[in-house]
């Protein structure tokens, strides 16, 4: 539990990555805050930081605009309340807070805890949460928006499934971590589950697959998977919106259910197919097996599913997670099981590039599980080539020496009829195909700027073909087959093509830009590749092609079965290879990613494929002129029996185990014998090692054995291949061939010092050879060896011509074409051996075509014979069976007849079942024999004429190579491979750039149809190999070629060099210029010359015509120095340009100045002339140290040398490529300023930052700048070394970085340093007497140090990166150079991130040891180590070179003093001198002060100051003339830079602005002038600023007299309107310092009196017009933010009210810089005096910083009432502005107060009646009771006297008249 107290934890996070991120082109940061604090990280994968409560995903390239991709909010609470304090790889999902619609912007992984006092981090290696549980691992926000579904996945059924034994499969359904399985089947691997399996998801998910796994389940141990299927939803829904063909991520599916032709994932019902590793079994295991978790290399099977996606609604019950699948559902799926028959052919042409001399190799060709040559359950008797031996090509490779004969095999199965899925997507690849060579040749046009009519032609037909296919007729899904996909996809491709067929012809009429027009077909092209995408419902399984040696999967090539399926019905609908030639390259089966094998290619095969249904196999055709054969073939067996000699066993199959004669064999229909039986010659087991090879290593067996007095004695002497020879001499070599030593011991083997080895007996069983003697070994022998060599160049080629027929048939003269071996069962060789006691020889007989099918007979090789015995001796009858041809039968019933077959017991001695060429049919497959010891039937395409072929690869040169040695260089050869031949290059060593010049020829004979050639010529391979110290190659990188073909001689074909673009692991690694031709040898043609040889060698250079066409070219090179080289001694510079190569001279003292002493060199040399062929330049840094080691430490290869090549007419001395700059350039403000009536502006309103202010456009700040006619200055928004009119500071110099070591794979080259230098190429006559153009190098400026001082202006920053808890920064400036640093820390600006430095430094430097200015920001800190915003680097030195006068900026006129005082240390006229003694001009002839000529040119003063007003700061005339012709010239004006400012630790992501300039002056030039003063504009008592800004401190007085007509806003008691009237006063900004007037009480009418004086003291720039306010944010800040205000005045008048709130009455806002003039009458004082809201006024507008004396008058007082301005009052008042200095002389209190003068207030005069009734209740009675109502208060009290004497008349008078009664009857 936690403690009540407060306690420390601490919080860490792993981001691991991301997905589905919003927006492209991203490069995504992740943004930790806790709370105020944050922290970035600059990638996503395996970054951690601390944070608290939320996190965001940034995107860099924007990081402070808009760069927002996501948030989530976590509660550090929840965290903690986790198991382990953790969320262990949690996906989070990540929203837009400013998205209502919360939708979601992307998911990231993570990993976070909140670990306390002894509290352990969690083990991520555990299996807490599986990782592709995608919803249980997702963390949602509170308010996002899904939705829920269904994914309900009907599994009926599966076949083909491979096994050792029978297999207990079950399919498990995933998606989004959530899985559901079916029941397990045992033991079968044809299972049917008819299963529904049900999946909850909402939408949108983060997941956009699902994945269908099948798998095997096992007792004991984890399951096999047998195959994983993954299906991208994009291809199975679509959202509508017409997005990249429609089809788009999972995350937007949810909302096409509202898009009525976007639809929800459906899929099937269909059979999906399963890839991964071979079928084989092993008792090892399967080192693939990784393969069945993804897209593996062999067939596993295919199962038949049907996915149905369902929203959830309310009051449906989800469906259960399996459930049995309806009967009629199961009987409507019924229809999509019927099946086609499908015959596969493919015929073989080459096999070649083996790498190693592998024995019995065999191609096999399957389809699904059918032709597998290892499955014993499937009958393929054609679907393997005849096993063979590969042979050396001579040079580097192995081939198949398959010369006229070419295999073919036939592959036979069943599948679902899905033609009309295929043909679309056939069709639409054909398009896109057409489309893409097109735009591939449009391309190369651009590039090598062929005429515009040609590419308009080119792109006119591009569009002809788009309208023309487009518009043809889609394939619709038809029949019963299919399904809602089909129809989904069939609409929308439909309305795609529809779509770009319309767009393609808008193009075509509107478009007239060649670069529009590409770039809109290439989106074309995009949008028909998207809906081509392999779809899922392809149930046809791949082509597999696997190349088999000694019974071993060695490598494959998978080939889509829609790119060779035929189509009856249009060509358009065939496959793009259907009976078309195509070179496929096998891969390496591996599962390692980073192995080798995933760039070595094993073989590459050249085969034609035909795919087509039974129905259709009449229109099968190869279009080809050989001849389809059959070679039966039968083995005569022979036994060995002693003291007899051979024994005839007769004929039988290979295995020696059927019989089988001659006369078994019968021919099917369309067939017929070619020719009688022969011995077989050709496919002999054995061949020579040594075929192909220039260089064999001959060898010998010498034996010995022990005597009985334990010596040895000569026992007999073999050859290598262990026959008996008498003595050495008896070995004879052939023709042509010498030996090159002479025989020598082998010791280089397991032996003793002198070569022997030992073992007992011989004829012991298992007897070893040892190495050490042992006095029980009674035999040794030692090995022999000896080198022959091929001196006969033409023996040798004849040799190669004969090829292998030559050996065998000297094998068949020597053995009679028999074989041997010990039994039948085992090796069989050519060569007999003692111990031999069996041998065989083949009889073939040749089989061809007849008839009208011709090739189509091919498939009449189904038929089978039959032999029937009753014992051995039996006599066999044979007959024929045709095969069904029936379409539409069903392969079960083939099934069903194996298992019938299985079940019955034959004996093989009773009963056998064998073809009519010898391969066991299906009875004979349930004996099970041995898979290797069967060779069925071989069928061959027989090509009788042979054509003679002559190559030449014109191999010129490389470019930008990749370094593999540790120099930094490769040692490159090229290895060149056509068909069955090999050719090399010379190595060419120590360079990146190699320039072979070497022309490679190979003559060859071909067997084959040229026709094909036309169609699809055969690739060439070039390979480029480094070789290392030892002579071992190791590739760099690989790229193919298409030859030119001169088959006919009147055809005038032209071979044309190009650039081949090198590849390894699909990334370039260089390009070679190369040119390849084939050229048909005919009697009647006559051969090209050969080519003409290199000086002194017998290699054939590239000849004429074809290599680059060379001129007299000549190179001006400038070495000027090297620079941020480490560890460097003495280094020089080596130029390498082609076959030209410069080296330089040492330079002696690299570390005191780094240039060299003659940095200026010339040579002539032949160079081409297209710039497509130049070679490029490369600049090797070498350093010379001690003991004569010179090692390369820095390389540079400049490719793209166009622009260093100079035409004659661009020759000006070392000006050339100037940019072109106008005579005068005036900006559109200086434009305006000249037409305004200029008029005297006070000084203290301008100042530098007024002249800043008014160039960058912000006229707010400027004041009036712009009304004075000064100059300005240019403004640039990037630095000033990236702007092309001065050539990127470029003309003279330039950089070239320079790296060095070899390159690793994911690496980056290791930074050796810079090279400063330049290059000037251009053409000179050929003759060497003529005259050279003049140099372009002149007048280079003296290479040693230069001192200069450097003045560094930093203006001011913008949008710098926050780095304090508030969101901002205090920045301050830190300047480096070297060693010398300037901290600015006292002057940092607090709360910013737009501070204003105005800040200058100064410092001495000595160039070119000091060139790197390091301008850097950093954030002050009162705790801790300040932080480091950002940097720039400005490299002086290249600004020094430069001819733009980069030094210091020329202003607009010359004045000598004022705010554009010169500041050079040279004048105008100076300047000019300097410039035409530097340009060889002659010197400027003045003609007066106004006048001057310069380069022939006539300059006037009066030309540049026509319209100028003359000001008093300008200098002398001739001055002022001198630098406006300068200004004529290109230079360097006075200006700001904009510098991007940049940080180690978040590389390429720009961290602020920041604006700035500098300037340099070289000591020898003298003292520069005074610099410019740009502190910043601070309203302040320092002395320094007062010397520029005086009056900085402003004082306002303000005295209200009397204001009238004022609203009476209260209501005595008595019924008068009244109000008490008080005025308050403030300036803006200074709400917190506003005055009142006392109350002016009980105005009855209005009016009132006040004499009160107001007094603002403020701080008020001129230059600016602005109030600032210089104020603490917060009570804990540091430091004070200064804001600016307008300085306006604010007057409000108000009601006084006791009790309650006061209440507001009316008000006037009087601007100071612009406030309307007073009346000086009351009566004309209205609302017209004031501006409306379109600044009307009839009053004319006062500066009142302007008036000298005090303003007094009436002003109207107003209030808004429904938005309309009413007058609510006047105002008397006068108002005036003083300097400090003028306060302190007039001073004066506020109200009345003392000092009451200047003017001095008397109390106002008010009447009587004004005063506060309970301050006077005495006056109140007097002026509100009696003074109103004092005759009615009489009345009242004579009234009141004269009812009291009634009362008392009217109480007294009874009593009076009763005494007087009572006195008068007294009386009486």
């Amino acid at each position: 539990a936690l403690s009540e107290k407060p306690e420390d934890f601490q919080i860490r996070l792993k981001v691991i990555c991301g997905r589905q991120l919003a927006g492209s082109n991203i490069k995504p940061v992740v943004t930790v805050k806790a709370g105020k604090t944050q922290t970035k990280i600059t990638r996503i994968r395996k970054g951690s930081a601390p944070i608290w409560n939320e996190f965001t995903v940034n995107n860099s390239r924007n990081m402070r605009s808009d760069g927002l991709i996501g948030t989530f909010k976590l509660d550090v609470g929840s965290i903690y309340n986790q198991p382990e304090h953790a969320y262990v790889k949690k996906w989070l999902l990540l929203t837009d807070p400013d998205d209502n619609s919360n939708s979601t912007q992307g998911y990231l992984k993570i990993t976070i805890c909140v670990l306390g006092a002894g509290d352990q981090p969690p083990d991520e290696t555990e299996d807490i949460a599986e990782e592709d549980d995608v919803d249980g691992n997702l963390l949602t926000p509170a308010g996002a928006s899904m939705r829920s579904a269904y994914f309900t996945l009907r599994v009926y059924g599966a076949e083909d499934l491979p096994q050792k034994s029978l297999v207990d499969p079950y399919l498990k359904f995933k998606f989004a971590g959530k899985k559901v399985k079916t029941k397990v089947l045992l033991k079968t691997n044809h299972p049917e589950w008819n299963e529904e399996l049900s999946l909850s998801l909402k939408f949108p998910s983060m997941c956009d697959t699902v994945q269908l796994i099948l798998i095997d389940w096992d007792r004991i141990g984890a399951d096999d998977i047998i195959g994983t299927v993954t299906i991208p939803l994009s291809r199975i829904s679509s959202t509508g919106d017409g997005k990249s063909g429609g089809v788009l991520s999972m995350r937007y599916i949810y909302y096409s259910t509202y898009n009525s032709p976007g639809f929800l994932p459906t899929f099937g019902p269909s059979y999906i197919n399963f890839y991964g590793s071979p079928r084989e079994f092993s008792e090892t295991g399967d080192v693939l097996e990784d393969l069945n978790k993804g897209d593996g290399c062999a067939y596993r099977g295919r199962a038949m599913v049907e996915l149905v996606t369902t929203m959830d609604e309310e009051g449906v019950e989800p469906p259960p997670p399996t459930q049995p699948i309806a009967d009629e559902q199961v009987a409507v799926m019924q229809k999509h099981l019927r099946r086609r028959r499908y015959r596969l052919v493919v015929g073989f042409e080459s096999a070649s590039l083996m790498r190693k001399p592998l024995e019995k190799i065999e191609f096999e060709v399957s389809m699904g599980n059918n032709g597998n040559k290892f499955d014993t359950e499937i009958f393929a008797p054609f679907s393997v080539t005849h096993h063979g031996n590969s042979v050396f090509d001579g040079v580097h490779y192995h081939y198949m020496p398959w010369a006229s004969e070419k295999p073919i095999t036939i592959v036979t199965s069943h599948w679902e009829d899905i033609s009309s899925r295929l043909y679309a997507m056939n069709f639409i690849l054909k398009i896109c195909d057409q489309v893409r060579d097109k735009m591939n040749q449009l391309k190369v046009n651009v590039e090598n700027k062929s005429d515009p009519i040609d590419i308009a032609a080119e792109i006119v037909s591009i569009l002809d073909i788009l309208i023309l296919e487009t518009s043809k007729k889609l394939p619709n899904p038809h029949g019963k087959s299919s399904n809602q996909l089909d129809r989904k996809i069939y609409h929308q491709r439909k309305g795609t093509l529809l779509t770009i067929c319309q767009e393609a012809k808008e193009l075509r009429q509107n478009c007239t830009e060649a670069n529009e027009a590409i770039e809109a077909i290439s989106k074309m092209l995009y949008r028909l590749t998207v809906i081509t995408v392999d779809k899922p419902q392809n149930s046809l399984p791949d082509v597999v092609i696997w190349m088999i040696s000694d019974d071993k999967r060695v490598a494959y090539a998978r080939i889509p079965a829609y790119d060779v399926l035929y189509s009856p019905d249009k060509q358009e609908f065939c496959g793009r290879f259907c009976s078309e030639p195509q070179t496929v390259t096998l891969k390496y089966p591996t599962t390692n990613v980073r192995s080798k094998k995933q760039y070595k290619v094993p073989a590459q095969v050249r085969l034609i494929a035909w795919l087509g249904r039974a129905v259709d196999q009449d229109h099968f055709k190869f279009n080809s002129n050989g001849q389809i054969s059959v070679f039966a073939e039968t083995f005569e067996a022979e036994v060995k029996i002693p003291l007899v000699g051979w024994s005839s066993k007769g004929y039988t199959d290979i295995s020696g185990e059927l019989p089988l004669p001659k006369d078994a064999f019968s021919c099917p229909t369309d067939w017929k014998w070619e020719e009688d039986w022969k011995i077989d010659s050709i496919h002999l087991q054995g061949h020579d090692v040594t075929q192909g090879h220039k260089s064999v290593l001959e060898d010998a067996y010498e034996y010995e054995k022990r005597s009985s007095d334990m010596t040895w004695a000569m026992d007999k002497l073999t050859s290598g291949r262990h026959g008996d020879v008498a003595k050495l001499s008896d070995l004879k070599i052939p023709k042509g061939w010498e030996w090159d030593n002479e025989w020598k011991v082998d010791t280089n083997r397991a032996c003793d010092e002198d070569g022997w080895e030992y073992r007992i007996e011989e004829t012991i069983v298992n007897s070893a050879w040892s190495t050490m003697e042992k006095t029980y070994h009674t035999s040794r022998r030692r090995r022999l060896i000896r080198h022959r060599v091929c001196v006969d160049e033409k023996m040798f080629k004849k040799a190669e011509t004969k090829n292998f027929l030559k050996i065998k048939i000297l094998l068949l003269d020597i053995t009679e074409g028999w074989e041997y071996a010990t039994t039948m069962g085992g090796q069989f060789h050519n060569i007999p051996r003692m111990l031999d006691l069996v041998r065989r020889r083949r009889w073939v007989r040749r089989m061809v075509t007849t008839g009208t099918k011709q090739s189509a007979a091919i498939f009449n090789l189904d038929a089978s014979i039959v032999t029937e015995t009753t014992d051995v001796e039996t006599k066999e009858v044979v007959s024929i069976l045709e095969a069904d041809d029936k379409p539409g039968q069903l392969p079960e019933k083939e099934k069903v007849q194996q298992k019938k077959l299985k079940k019955k017991k034959i004996k093989k001695k009773k009963s056998g079942l064998s073809d009519i060429f010898g391969v066991s049919s299906l009875a004979t497959d349930t004996l099970k024999p041995k898979s290797s010891s069967k060779i069925p039937p071989k069928i061959y395409m027989v090509y009788e004429k042979v054509h003679h072929l002559h190559l030449r690869a014109y191999i010129y040169q490389g470019r930008d190579l990749q370094p593999m040695d540790q120099d930094s260089f490769s040692d490159s050869k090229v290895i060149v491979s056509f068909l069955s031949q090999t050719l090399k290059t010379e190595v060419y060593k120590h360079s990146l750039n190699p320039t072979w010049d070497q022309t490679l020829m190979m003559d060859m004979k071909y067997y084959g149809d040229f026709e094909h050639w036309n169609r699809n010529c055969p690739n060439i391979s070039i390979e480029l190999y480094d070789q290392d110290y030892m002579g071992s190659l190791v590739f760099m990188g690989r790229t193919i070629a298409k030859p030119v073909l001169k088959f006919h001689p009147e055809e005038k074909k032209t071979t044309k060099l190009e650039w081949f673009n090198l590849k390894k692991n699909n990334q370039n690694v260089g390009s070679l210029l190369s040119a390849f031709e084939v050229i048909l040898k005919q009697d009647d043609r006559e051969m090209p010359l050969p080519p003409p040889l290199k000086p002194n060698t017998d290699i054939p250079m590239v000849p004429c015509g074809i290599r680059p066409v060379l001129q007299r070219t000549a190179v001006e090179i400038l070495v000027w120095g090297v620079r941020e080289m480490k560890s460097l001694d003495n280094p020089s510079v080596m130029i390498q340009i082609g076959e030209v190569e410069l080296r330089t001279k040492v330079m002696k003292n690299f570390k005191h100045n780094p240039n060299f002493e003659e940095p200026v060199y010339y040579i002539e040399a032949n160079l081409p002339v297209e710039d497509l062929y130049f070679p490029p330049i490369v600049i090797r840094v070498k350093d010379h140290r001690k003991f004569g080691s010179r090692p390369t430490v820095g390389q540079h290869i400049i490719t793209d040398n166009i622009k260093y090549r100079l035409e004659p007419t661009q020759k000006e001395g070392f000006l050339s490529k100037l940019p072109s700059f106008s005579s005068e350039k005036v900006s559109t403000l200086v434009a305006i300023l000249w037409i305004f009536s200029f008029k005297k502006i006070r000084d203290e309103e301008i100042d530098w930052w007024s002249r800043f202010y008014a160039s960058s456009g912000d006229t707010g700040l400027c004041g009036n700048y712009l009304e004075t006619g000064l100059d300005l200055i240019k403004i640039y928004k990037d630095e000033l070394e990236k702007q092309e009119d001065f050539n990127y500071f470029s003309d003279f110099v330039q950089k070239f970085r320079l790296f060095r070591g070899k390159v690793d794979e994911d690496e980056e080259r290791e930074f050796a340093g810079e090279f400063k230098g330049s290059f000037r190429i251009y053409k000179v006559p050929e003759d060497l007497r003529e005259e050279r153009p003049p140099r372009c190098f002149t007048n280079v400026p003296p290479s040693h140090a230069v001192e200069v001082r450097v003045r560094i202006y930093v203006v001011r920053a913008m949008d710098l990166a926050p780095k304090d808890s508030n969101g901002l920064a205090d920045p301050y400036i830190k300047i480096k150079v070297n060693k010398k640093r300037i901290v600015d820390r006292e002057n940092y600006v607090p709360n910013t991130l737009y501070p204003t430095f105005g800040r200058m430094f100064e410092l001495d430097l000595k160039l070119p040891m000091e060139k790197d200015l390091h301008v850097e920001v950093f954030d002050w800190d009162l705790i801790g180590s300040d932080e480091k915003i950002g940097e720039t680097v400005i490299d002086l030195e290249d600004r020094y070179l430069s001819k733009y006068k980069a030094w210091c900026g020329l202003p607009q006129t010359y004045c000598n003093s004022g705010h554009c005082q010169w500041r050079d240390q040279m004048k105008p006229k100076e300047w000019l001198e300097q410039k035409c003694r530097e340009q060889c001009w002659d010197d400027p002839v003045w003609n007066g002060n106004t006048c001057v000529m310069v380069a022939g040119k006539t300059y006037k003063l009066e030309d540049y100051e026509r319209g100028k007003k003359p000001c008093e700061n300008w200098g002398p005339a001739d001055e002022r003339l001198a630098l406006y012709v300068l200004r004529s010239f290109p230079h360097v004006s006075e200006h700001v830079e904009t510098r991007p400012l940049f940080y180690d630790g978040l590389p390429n992501i720009e961290q602020g602005r920041l604006q700035m300039w500098v300037d340099m002056f070289p000591k020898e030039f003298g003292d520069p002038g005074l610099p410019y003063n740009i502190e910043p504009r601070k309203p302040s008592k320092n002395k320094s600023f007062e010397k520029c800004f005086s009056h900085l401190r402003y004082f306002l007085r303000m005295i209200v007299w009397n204001c009238t007509d004022i609203p009476m806003m209260d209501v005595s008691i008595l019924g008068d309107k009244m109000t008490d009237i008080y005025l308050k006063g403030w300036l803006s900004g200074l709400e917190g310092k506003q005055q009142k007037t006392d109350v002016h009480y009980r105005s009855l009418d209005g009016s009132g009196n006040f004499n009160w004086r107001f007094v603002f003291p403020f701080d008020y720039l001129p230059q600016e017009r602005m109030v600032h306010v210089s104020k603490k944010r917060h009570l804990w800040s540091l430091d004070k933010t200064v804001t600016k205000f307008p300085p306006v005045l604010n007057i409000q008048v108000w009601d006084n009210d006791l009790f309650g709130p006061n209440e507001y009455i009316s008000e006037i806002v009087l601007p100071l810089t612009h406030a309307p003039k007073c009346c000086k009458f009351n009566k004309t004082c209205t609302l017209e005096n004031v501006p409306d809201e379109q600044g009307n006024c009839r009053m004319d507008m006062v500066n009142l910083f302007e008036q000298n004396s005090q303003i007094k008058g009436w002003w109207p007082l107003y209030r808004m009432v429904d938005g309309v301005k009413e007058q609510a009052g006047k105002l008397e008042m006068s108002v005036e502005i003083l300097t400090s200095e003028e306060e302190e002389e007039k001073p004066s209190g506020q109200g009345r107060d003392e000092p009451n003068m200047h003017p001095k207030l008397e109390k106002p005069n008010r009447p009587a009646t004004s005063f506060a009734w309970f301050s006077s209740p005495f006056k109140s009675l007097y002026y509100i009771i009696w003074r109103k109502y004092k005759w009615f208060i009489i009345g009242g009290l004579v009234a009141l006297l004269f009812a009291a004497f009634l009362v008392m008349f009217l109480y007294s008078f009874p009593n009076a008249i009763l005494y007087c009664w009572i006195k008068i009857h007294l009386q009486l």
